[in-house]
């Protein structure tokens, strides 16, 4: 049996283990609540599971062997950003968060701030950073079809129809136990594959061929060493997926502890995928860097591993994208559609409209994903744009008493404001990956002080 071969059959098998998940739990979504949060059934080792399978997705896994392919050790920088997103979420937000007794980010900022216009900007802005996350996971997929002659539109749509299919049976229920499942799968071929290129004197080969830059930490200049890590570490803070497995969890401490272990747990884990690529680009000099790692696993690893790390692979993309179709359902079904249309449906309805908006959130996905460049680029500006637009408001409501729901709206404004600048006008920005959180939050300051309640100025 040819690799290609036995790559489709494990592929189709795992496919179908994966939904037959989401059907076993469909008996953990009876109603709305239950579908957002997994029936507050997380235990630690699958709340802590699901942490790595969000980023141990394409991002890591697809994108560290790319970027390992284009500046060596170097490109490790992305992982460790994502890393210490799950640490800095830990430490900063979870208890908080977990306490908020809210089923979205947004009916966080509605309670803080009042009214609905915090939330509904945060709703959008969020909603919009997943499609765009989600995609970036698809990419990888789209790649892998591409490389194996499978036609990429069905590869993609294929593995997109089966996390909506799972996602939307059992909710936040289904997204935690598969993810635990493709985590172990990543973990296990991940580690074959290196302990492989270690037997195969894979390292000697990389030091004699690969220039000496290639194995230096800071191997990226410094404004993309910024763009791949600190936008992704501020993310940690406002992550729409993050926030769906804290309020998952059966109680406070697994809430906290489950981000901060995903996070320590990652950290050896993200040097892995760089070096594949490294090794990729000793041997196939010439080797497109977006499929230097299905190159390294279905030409250089005996058929069985290589079929396996590609099933991994499908893997991490689902587990990525399945907790962000999971947050955009439940997002635009309470922060919209019950703000706007209907105040007060019943769980049926509710339930319902969440599905149908998977569904419709998992095609939009795919049209992004098919039309769009590289992994880290476009995840990188997808953490940007939340960053820029949602982060000043959300942990300034959370920390600063005095922060206003005027000086919420102007940040959320000028932070976006910023972006445009130099994504859509060529204005050059210092740093333009983090630099718009910085005006962003001087506003927040000085028009949440000129708008204080009438009552609190009498005071003074």
């Amino acid at each position: 049996m040819s690799t290609l071969t036995l790559t489709a059959v494990i592929l189709v098998v795992y496919l179908f283990g994966m939904m037959f998940i989401g059907w076993l739990g469909r008996g953990t979504s009876q109603n709305f609540e239950e579908f957002a949060t997994a029936a507050k059934k997380g235990s630690l080792l699958m709340v802590t599971g699901s942490y790595l399978g969000s980023h141990i997705g394409s991002g890591v896994v697809v994108g560290g062997a790319e970027n390992g392919a284009l500046y060596g050790i170097g490109g490790v920088w992305y992982g460790l950003g994502a890393c210490l997103s799950y640490i800095v979420f830990a430490i900063v937000v979870a208890k908080k968060l977990y306490r908020s007794n809210s089923l979205t980010l947004s009916e966080c900022l509605d309670k803080r701030y009042g009214g609905s216009i915090t939330g509904t900007f945060f709703a959008l802005i969020n909603c919009g950073a997943a499609i765009s996350i989600m995609a970036g996971q698809i990419v990888a997929g789209r790649n892998l079809f591409e490389y194996v002659g499978i036609n990429p539109v069905i590869g993609s749509a294929a593995c997109v129809v089966v996390v909506m299919i799972y996602a939307s049976m059992s909710g936040q229920w289904g997204v935690m136990m598969t993810d635990v499942i493709q985590t172990a799968v990543v973990f296990f071929c991940t580690l074959v594959a290196v302990f492989w290129i270690f037997s195969a004197d894979g390292f000697p080969l990389m030091e004699s061929v690969l220039p000496a830059t290639d194995f230096q930490f800071f191997s990226m200049d410094m404004n993309t060493i910024v763009m791949n890590a600190v936008p992704t570490i501020l993310f940690g803070m406002v992550s729409a997926s993050a926030f769906q497995r804290n309020i998952s969890c059966k109680d406070e401490k697994t809430a906290v502890r489950s981000a901060f272990l995903g996070g320590v747990i990652l950290i050896p884990y993200v040097f892995l995928p760089v070096l594949i690529g490294m090794y990729g680009r000793a041997l196939f000099p010439d080797a497109p860097a977006g499929t230097i790692i299905f190159q390294v696993m279905l030409e250089v690893m005996p058929p069985v591993v290589g079929a396996l790390m590609v099933a991994a692979l499908c893997a991490a993309v689902m587990s990525t994208v399945d907790s962000q179709l999971i947050y955009v359902s439940t997002s635009i079904t309470k922060d919209i559609y019950m703000k706007f249309i209907d105040h007060n449906p019943d769980n049926k309805k509710m339930e319902t409209l969440a599905r149908i908006i998977t569904v419709i959130a998992g095609a939009l996905t795919l049209i992004v994903a098919l039309r769009a460049g590289t992994i880290i680029s476009l995840l990188s500006y997808a953490y940007t744009f939340l960053c820029a637009g949602t982060l000043v408001m959300f942990v300034g409501g959370l920390f600063w008493k005095k922060g206003t729901k005027a000086g919420a709206v102007t940040s959320c404004i000028t932070g976006l404001f910023f972006v445009a600048l130099y994504s859509f006008f060529g204005v050059d920005l210092p740093f333009e990956s983090v630099f718009p959180i910085l005006p962003a939050a001087i506003v927040y300051v000085v028009v949440s002080l000129c708008t204080q309640p009438k009552t609190l100025q009498a005071a003074k």
